[in-house]
């Protein structure tokens, strides 16, 4: 049986299994209603994918903007080792067979790969998608129920300290050091 979570259950879980860790590493959580941690001008949440639903289930990702509203959001899944996707990439083909198939298991109309209708059994919508896990693709975790919640902080929690800290196209972001040498050389000009 599927324990699907709406939003908000989701945030409320996954707060509760990585708060700790990120006080822990002086993050604050933010009274968003999301599972959402700042440090400074850092800003780290989770994102539900807006196709979630009870009969596919849901997947979240792991976001970060790092200060200047300029330089945009970060996935830092991205940032996930070729030892940590394998390790990431066993658990979703772990949490997708656990899934019980409907009995009878219906064909529902899908879009093809062509634009077209195709016929698709339910129970082989929902299935592991390897190739996310091959860099650089952009990684979502996919989960049925809290216990699948559950699993993926515990692959994320030993690898946050990695994945949350500063890469060096976050310290010295184009844009905000184009600002601020305008900024500068404005200084300059005769008025």
């Amino acid at each position: 049986m599927r324990d699907y979570l709406k939003s908000r259950d989701f945030h409320r879980h996954m707060h509760s299994l990585l708060a700790s860790r990120f006080q822990e590493l002086g993050w604050k959580p933010q009274g968003t209603g999301k599972c959402s941690f700042s440090r400074g001008k850092r800003v780290f949440w989770l994102q539900v994918s807006q196709y979630s639903n009870s009969v596919m289930g849901g997947k979240f990702t792991l976001n970060m903007t790092q200060g200047s509203e300029l330089a945009g959001d970060t996935r830092i899944l991205r940032r996930l080792n070729e030892a940590d996707r394998i390790v990431g990439k066993a658990l979703e083909e772990r949490i997708i067979a656990r899934l019980p198939r409907p009995d009878p298991d219906p064909e529902i109309e899908v879009v093809g790969e062509n634009g077209g209708t195709v016929l698709v059994k339910l129970g082989d919508l929902v299935r592991a998608n390897p190739t996310q896990w091959d860099t650089p693709a952009d990684v979502w975790l996919p989960y049925f129920g809290k216990s699948d919640l559950d699993d993926w902080a515990a692959f994320l929690l030993p690898r946050l300290d990695r994945l949350i800290a500063s890469s060096s196209s976050e310290i010295t972001d184009p844009l905000l050091w184009a600002q601020r040498f305008r900024h500068l050389t404005s200084m300059f000009r005769s008025k």
